[in-house]
């Protein structure tokens, strides 16, 4: 099961004060209710993929609104196939459709809406489990969202969130408008607000667990980067100490600097750290990680201003 269907299953665990119900209803049947016009007359149509979203609201519709509806499912056909429930109301749908404004034919019908906290919570609850998602912080990027089929709802939904101290921003998209959040700490503070505490939990530990393998990736690259750029050093290290023996150089460099090469020809792949560590067993004297970095580039030094004085790279004039 997906983390963004666990999320909602939470919220339809967690039950609504009595002020709240008006709200959560408002938020979710504008996520997944039509209304219909027949020969009859008004018809509400609610289609979900979640059964358990249709149960939660059913007891809330019965009795504001004295309805007896019934659950039917049918099943969608195509590449990703599906169970999709349906359910009709035809008793008192005036009442509910005014109520519930689920004819807006205003721009600014949403305004209407004066919502305390406790309702403006209910209100995003359902709206989220009715057309929300979140991705799983394990699998994917960091993204949230709801998808509103009027604007105004879209704006009370962001305006509401913003209040909240949680950044959310609103885009059309396929002539609907979709209130989305992508910064994990205000995805986070969102599941809070939704009162999805374990989807809080579950989020935290996936992010701290991500961002810790994202460090260590990050350093374990570093440090094959580094360890590439070493080698590469070392080898342009040995390149120049042949080439001075070719040419006979080596006996006429000082001391401290033959016996920097000669730990370097001798341990070809360590690190300068090494080198020091080793230096005590081929030297019979410690030489310092510094002191041999400050060698070896005199000796690079040494060999380059050689080179640069030559036409060829093999012959010296």
């Amino acid at each position: 099961m997906s983390f963004a269907r666990e999320v909602k299953k939470e919220v339809l665990s967690l039950p609504l004060k009595e002020n709240q119900v008006f709200a959560f209803l408002y938020g979710a049947l504008h996520g997944i209710a039509d209304v219909v016009i027949t020969s009859e007359g008004l018809k509400v149509v609610m289609q979900t993929q979640m059964p358990q979203l249709l149960r939660y609201i059913i007891p809330h519709l019965r009795t504001r609104y004295q309805i007896n509806p019934q659950i039917r499912f049918y099943e969608k056909s195509g590449i990703f196939k599906s169970r999709v429930y349906v359910l009709e109301i035809t008793e008192n749908v005036q009442t509910m459709v005014e109520e519930l404004q689920l004819m807006p034919w205003t721009a600014d019908f949403a305004k209407k809406l004066k919502l305390t906290n406790d309702e403006e919570q209910a209100f995003i609850r359902g709206s989220f489990v009715a057309k929300g998602s979140v991705n799983d912080p394990k699998k994917s990027r960091y993204h949230a969202e709801i998808l509103f089929q009027e604007e105004p709802l879209a704006r009370l939904a962001q305006a509401i969130l913003t209040k909240n101290e949680i950044k959310a921003n609103v885009i059309a998209k396929n002539n609907q408008h979709l209130v989305y959040i992508k910064k994990a700490e205000d995805i986070s503070s969102f599941l809070a607000f939704l009162q999805a505490n374990s989807g809080v939990f579950y989020f935290a530990d996936s992010r701290i667990l991500r961002d810790l393998n994202n460090s260590v990736n990050r350093i374990m690259n570093c440090d094959i980067a580094n360890g590439n750029k070493s080698l590469l050093y070392c080898q342009r290290q040995l390149e120049a100490i042949a080439y001075l023996e070719e040419k006979g150089y080596i006996a006429k460099l000082s001391p401290r600097l033959q016996d920097a090469i000669r730990l370097r020809k001798e341990y070809k792949d360590a690190s300068l750290s090494e080198l020091s560590e080793l230096s005590e067993n081929i030297l019979g004297k410690s030489m310092s990680k510094s002191g041999i970095s400050h060698c070896l580039t005199e000796v690079m030094r040494f060999y380059e201003n050689l080179t640069a004085k030559s036409k060829d790279v093999g012959e010296v004039e």
